[in-house]
């Protein structure tokens, strides 16, 4: 145990915080979390400085720790401590009188053996994997697979076929990529500021190969710089502990797992943990990303993981942050299998106060969230499910917000200008709705309304008929086409004009309220149209006919 600890409120600055650990010497600097401990080494608070979180809380950036008492065993506070708890407080009668702190390099323990889960990869990537590792190994580079593929198979998944694979590379990984294309007849392209390379093999095949790297953030939410680094310093610098896993490819050391972060312990309890306090200011994107993955395998984030979440959430210091990787973020939730469930998350944990300071998530917009979720049988574009999310997500707020959402997601100027619109045209479209009498008025007031309007109009219809009607027209009626042409117009001696449209438009509604099925039938209606047009025109030249022969 050492002594050299700091107490001190949560509330208080970061840079003071800072002042009073280097004044007292303190290896660690510790606040209260509620019933619990939480504490930050200096470098956590150097670090922060350098981000510009001086008039922060300290307590954004604590790790929560385990308390023991000062009797317990020195083995004993050990086995606590890993790659998710630095370290332990030592609390005698409510006070902490010390701490101790895991050790620099402490291993996790011997390596596990991911070889059988390897053997579930088809043939054809066990293949290309194998030419990897065989690489590395004539190379005299260390070779490991990363990202999706690792995490599916140590949860005992098999990989999709045709999924993209990862590895990542203990040294020059673009020039294994430009060797492996040649030798295997695939294309490259090289990604130079990033240390990646993507080869294409014929069949379609992609094997994403990055050099191994460290990262340091400069400002929070910006890109960081890169530099080349080891294998374990690019796990470390990833983003959760379950991300954080890799399986070694050369040879004699085939199937071997690296997990410095303790990432299997995370997968087998199933938890989202990020790897180190900064993670969520340094990159907040990262907020996203948990809610994304935490919804998508039945995960839950872990306790210190989603206080600091929260925290990062609330700090007014991501000018950096562009609206293009927040609307990224956003696309990816969209393509998930339950958008709605991340997207929900996101509002009760605080995350959309990155777009709008002070933003408060209302039962209502979790509602509105799941009815958008539910349009996924009305065939609506993905532009237009981004705007519905973001209407949905402002409908509480003032006029300006969905245009101000609009602006910080970058969204393109037609997808902002359709989302004005809806909002301001959708009232006024159900009322005009509600007063229509069967199918061919709601068809003629429908035809011309644009999808996001609709399919909004569909989102906050209380009325049953109208959200039929709504869902009518964005499935089947506004893809209608006329089952006869100009050419059977003309064949019926019609001459080109306005009456070719009001016969056009009358047929399609008729096809909408199914009174014309097929070819037919719409060329029947179009005769009566006709001769329904020329009896009025009949009986005036007969009147004036008469008139005339009294005249006469």
């Amino acid at each position: 145990m050492t002594p050299a600890i700091a107490v001190v409120p949560a509330a208080l600055p970061v840079e003071e915080a800072a002042r009073l650990a280097r004044r007292r010497g303190a290896r660690l600097l510790v606040a209260r979390l509620g019933r619990a401990w939480g504490g930050a080494t200096p470098a956590t608070l150097g670090r922060a400085l350098g981000l510009g979180l001086g008039r922060a809380p300290v307590g954004a950036l604590l790790w929560g720790a385990p308390a023991a008492p000062p009797g317990m065993a020195e083995v004993a506070v050990r086995r606590r401590l890993g790659p998710a708890v630095p370290f332990v407080v030592v609390v005698a009668g409510g006070t902490p009188v010390g701490a101790v702190l895991r050790e620099g390099g402490a291993r996790n323990g011997l390596p596990g053996s991911a070889a059988e889960a390897l053997a579930r990869v088809d043939d054809g990537r066990a293949r290309l994997l194998g030419a990897v590792g065989a690489l590395g190994a004539e190379m005299g580079t260390p070779v490991a697979a990363v990202g999706g593929l690792v995490r599916d198979l140590l949860r005992g998944h098999a990989r999709p076929a045709g999924a993209d694979l990862d590895v990542v590379v203990g040294g020059d990984g673009r020039a294994l990529a430009r060797r492996l294309a040649r030798a295997l007849g695939g294309t490259v392209v090289e990604h130079a500021a990033f240390l990646t390379a993507t080869v294409t093999l014929a069949d379609g095949t992609r094997l994403d190969v990055a050099t191994a790297r460290r990262e340091r953030y400069d400002r929070p939410g910006a890109l960081p710089g890169i530099e080349p680094a080891t294998l374990a310093e690019d796990l470390a610098r990833r983003d959760f502990s379950v991300n954080a896993l890799a399986i070694r490819l050369e040879r004699d050391r085939w199937g071997e797992i690296l997990d410095p972060t303790g990432g299997l312990a995370d997968l087998r309890g199933r938890r989202i943990r990020i790897l180190h306090p900064l993670s969520f200011v340094e990159d907040p994107t990262r907020v996203f990303r948990a809610l994304r993955f935490a919804a998508r395998f039945g995960f839950a984030l872990e306790r210190t993981t989603r206080r600091l979440l929260g925290q990062a959430a609330t700090l007014p210091v991501y000018e950096a942050l562009s609206g293009d990787r927040l609307r990224a973020e956003l696309a990816l939730i969209l393509a998930e299998p339950d958008p709605a469930a991340t997207l929900v998350a996101l509002g009760r944990a605080g995350a959309f106060r990155l777009l709008e300071a002070g933003y408060r998530f209302p039962v209502s917009a979790a509602r509105l969230l799941r009815k958008v979720a539910a349009t996924g049988r009305l065939r609506l574009g993905r532009d237009t499910v981004e705007a519905l999310t973001v209407l949905a997500l402002t409908a509480h707020l003032g006029a300006g917000a969905a245009e101000a959402w609009g602006t910080r997601l970058a969204l393109p100027p037609a997808i902002r200008t359709a989302i004005a619109r809806a909002r301001g045209e959708t009232p006024q479209l159900l009322a005009r709705l509600a007063g229509t009498r069967g199918v061919e008025e709601a068809y003629a007031l429908l035809k011309a309304v644009p999808e996001v309007t609709a399919a909004w109009a569909h989102v906050v219809a209380r009325a049953t008929p109208a959200r039929g009607r709504i869902a009518d027209h964005l499935v089947r009626w506004r893809h209608l086409r006329p089952l006869v042409t100009g050419d059977d117009l003309r064949g019926l001696g019609l001459e080109p004009g306005p009456t070719f449209g009001r016969l056009l438009d009358g047929l399609l509604a008729a096809q909408a309220a199914e009174r014309v099925r097929d070819r037919e039938g719409a060329l029947t209606y179009v005769r009566a149209a006709l001769a329904t047009a020329a009896a009025p025109a009949a009986r005036e030249q007969m009147q004036a006919l008469h008139a005339d022969q009294r005249g006469g």
